[in-house]
């Protein structure tokens, strides 16, 4: 078909459903549907389309999908919702109408069959664009962030925005004098929450640094509440937490350490009240005292 004839019977088809479109947007609006405020814009296309747009941003679109069919079926006009590119849910069921129905049967039949489920679906459709938001702004913080930390990691030959999920670098690492190579690629999960990183060929003291930065033990920080169980300590003494700040050692047995008290006492000791008979490595054992030898007489 000749590209004039092709522009011509767009310009018709536009020309033709722009009409109808208009119509129908100003039966909803006189009808007061939603609020009002509806607009119609037409398509361009060789068979026709229009979709009208409510403020709140649902839309309803009309379209002749099937010119090549015989009879009835191939003049009827499917109308369906419009939706956002991130919901990949349930959608309300399409409708069809007559193409030579009037424009009040167009929008009655809108408004009756098909408004009430896709407006039930339209919610759901908005939290998932929300949501897909959110997410493509965490992305994008991150690669941001990766960026800073090493600057040569882009997109590569992929392609991508600055939402993208993979990343990838080639790094030239200075070891003893000379300039090693390694790859890196990195993977983002979908919210933008973990990475999956690769390295490639990484020099032997780099990767130990790595695992370094891996290595879970680091410096311990914490509060101290010594047990009431001393029976010596001033009530501040056993109330008031204690700050501690520590490291791990490694090959080496640590020391419990506890706040000390006044006296010399730890906060956490008990004291023990012996009797006299209890053997004591503080106290010598009782003896009875020797008796004094006395001279016999003569």
């Amino acid at each position: 078909m000749h590209s004039n004839v092709i522009e011509r019977r767009m310009q018709e088809a536009h020309d033709d459903f722009a009409v109808r479109g208009q119509a129908v947007a100003d039966i909803l609006n006189a009808q007061d549907i939603q609020g009002g405020g509806w607009t119609a814009t037409a398509g361009v296309n060789l068979y026709g389309s229009f979709t009208v747009r409510h403020p709140a941003g649902f839309a309803v679109h009309v379209a002749r999908l099937t010119p090549n069919l015989s009879g009835a079926a191939g003049r009827r006009l499917t109308v369906d919702g419009h939706y956002p590119r991130e919901y990949y849910g349930d959608r309300a069921p399409t409708i069809g109408v007559g193409l030579d129905q009037p424009a009040a049967r167009l929008a009655r039949r809108i408004v009756t069959k098909f408004l009430p489920a896709y407006l039930n679906v339209w919610p759901t459709a908005m939290l998932h664009k929300r949501l897909e938001e959110r997410q493509r702004a965490e992305r994008t913080r991150l690669n941001a962030r990766m960026e800073r930390a090493l600057p040569t990691l882009g997109a590569g030959a992929v392609g991508g925005g600055p939402d993208r999920l993979q990343s990838y670098a080639s790094v030239n690492h200075q070891v003893e004098g000379e300039r090693t190579p390694c790859r890196v690629k990195a993977r983002l999960s979908h919210p933008g929450t973990t990475v999956d990183l690769q390295l490639d060929w990484v020099p032997a003291d780099l990767a130990v640094r790595i695992l370094q930065v891996l290595n879970p033990a680091s410096p311990l920080e914490g509060r101290i509440m010594p047990r009431p169980l001393a029976l010596d300590a001033v009530p501040e003494a056993i109330t008031t937490p204690q700050l501690l700040v520590g490291e791990v050692v490694r090959g080496s047995r640590t020391q419990r350490v506890r706040p000390q008290l006044a006296g010399g006492h730890s906060a956490g000791e008990r004291t023990v009240y012996e009797p006299w008979f209890a053997p004591s490595r503080r106290r010598r054992p009782l003896q009875m005292p020797r008796e004094e030898a006395v001279p016999a007489a003569r």
